[in-house]
């Protein structure tokens, strides 16, 4: 058997073992968001109350199913899974994932030590328990309680489920969606190292966002997010900080809290981003995925509608080192005649409110600007004069001759942020694309 991203590209046929017709019951949101997701294998209910369950035939106990099962999802109380799974054991189950939850996060240190064995004995790699499911785009998979995700290039790896959804959500925000969602739960097998290394060389995915509560391995864990952070890029967020949140991981997955300095160097050693909320980490995968920049690229023009906002962009950015250069009188002119606007001759170049979109990103275009700067970031808040749609529309067409990223604040923004992040690199608060930065000048 190959490692478990292979398995869950191939899945072919799924079982899940709790299976309900009611609606809101853990068993029946599996099944319809398979059935959402576009799932085309074979589906094979388990529960013994019920005959037919959302239009599949349902089978009492995972003996009778009549085919093989590739992934087994099961969700039922603590102390059946163990049984359960080895009635699965015949079936040829490759992945078996175990939403219920009531093991090691419980005290029931047993019940998972006999689950992991079972596991063992029958061959079959086991995520969970106590997991909220996974996903796979490539194979048309959404075998999970979580939001239902758009498809994307991103992996979503979280020791919590919950955590792992707001991920989803925030990257559906920026246009973009997910190539995996593995919420590892208390992993006593499939654990975060490995998958790791296995998202290295995946051809599905372009970047990371993980949500660490604890290490199991420090050492593969900092070689893992070493290589990851070569190939692509990986951006963190570590739970549990402080004394309580530290002590509250081994109620939430049965883990044991590293140590948030400790974590924070090995993190900086091995070259991933670390952040601080989830939707920092998510807009950094996404800024980070589609900029291509250097350490040396550090000279910055900030073009902006809004001369306030435009200072506070450049405040953070000279904070985090790079250099709002002045504009010569040659290349002010330059700028002013492209784009047949009138502005004080400084950088940040202030436009003005009454500015169309399109009318300020004509600069973008100048040949010129090469000559004088790295990079450019357009500071933009709508006003009523535009609707969010011409905002975009004269983003996404602009050929900038330099690394350019967007950022977008204000009424409307969302509805651009998620048009133009399709294609380009978009930022929603100057203190993130600071640190993104900041983070790319220093590796």
């Amino acid at each position: 058997m190959g490692g478990v991203l292979e398995v869950l590209r191939s899945i072919n046929s799924v079982s899940v073992v709790g299976a309900s017709p009611i609606r809101g019951r853990i068993g029946y949101e599996i099944l319809a968001n398979l059935v959402r997701y576009g799932f085309k294998g074979e589906v094979y209910p388990v529960n013994p109350k019920y005959r037919e369950v959302l239009g599949f035939k349902c089978y009492s106990s995972p003996r009778d199913i009549p085919g093989e099962v590739d992934l087994a999802v099961i969700a039922i109380p603590a102390p059946q899974v163990p049984k359960a799974l080895e009635e699965l054991c015949g079936k040829g189950v490759k992945l078996a994932v175990v939403i219920s939850s009531g093991f090691r996060e419980r005290g029931h240190v047993e019940l998972e030590e006999r689950l992991l064995r079972v596991s063992r004995d029958c061959g079959v790699r086991l995520i969970g328990p106590n997991s909220a499911g996974v996903t796979s785009t490539p194979a048309r998979l959404h075998a999970s309680i979580e939001v239902l995700p758009s498809e994307g290039k991103v992996a979503v790896v979280s020791h919590s489920g919950a955590v792992g959804g707001v991920a989803i959500y925030e990257l559906q925000k920026l246009g973009s969606g997910i190539s995996y969602f593995i919420s590892l739960g208390n992993s006593p097998d499939v654990s975060l190292e490995e998958v790791l290394e296995e998202l290295a060389e995946d051809p599905y995915t372009d970047s990371v966002v993980a949500y660490v509560e604890w290490v199991k391995e420090g050492r593969r864990f900092i070689e893992a997010l070493r290589r990851l952070s070569r190939s692509k890029p990986v951006a963190v967020v570590k739970g549990g900080w402080g004394k309580a949140s530290s002590e509250a991981v081994k109620t939430h997955t049965g883990g044991i809290a590293t140590p948030y300095e400790l974590f924070k160097a090995a993190a900086k050693q091995a070259g991933a981003y670390l952040a601080e909320e989830i939707d920092e980490a998510v807009e950094a995968a996404e800024i980070l995925r589609k900029l291509r920049t250097s350490p040396r690229m550090r000279r910055v023009l900030v073009i902006t509608n809004s001369g306030g906002y435009g200072i506070l962009t450049s405040s953070h950015l000279e904070v985090a080192g790079a250099e709002v250069a002045p504009l010569t009188e040659d290349l002010a002119r330059g700028i002013a005649l492209a784009t047949s606007k009138e502005f004080s001759g400084v950088n940040p170049i202030d436009f003005g409110g009454d500015s169309r979109a399109v009318e300020i990103v004509k600069a973008l275009s100048l040949d010129v600007l090469r000559d004088y700067y790295n990079l450019a970031v357009v500071v933009y808040v709508p006003t009523s004069a535009e609707t969010p749609e011409e905002i975009c529309n004269a983003f996404r067409e602009t050929s900038e001759v330099l690394p350019t990223v967007y950022l977008v604040a204000g009424g409307g923004s969302t509805a651009i942020a998620r048009c133009v992040s399709g294609v380009k690199p978009v930022a929603r608060r100057p203190s993130n694309l600071a640190k993104v930065l900041a983070y790319l000048w220093k590796t």
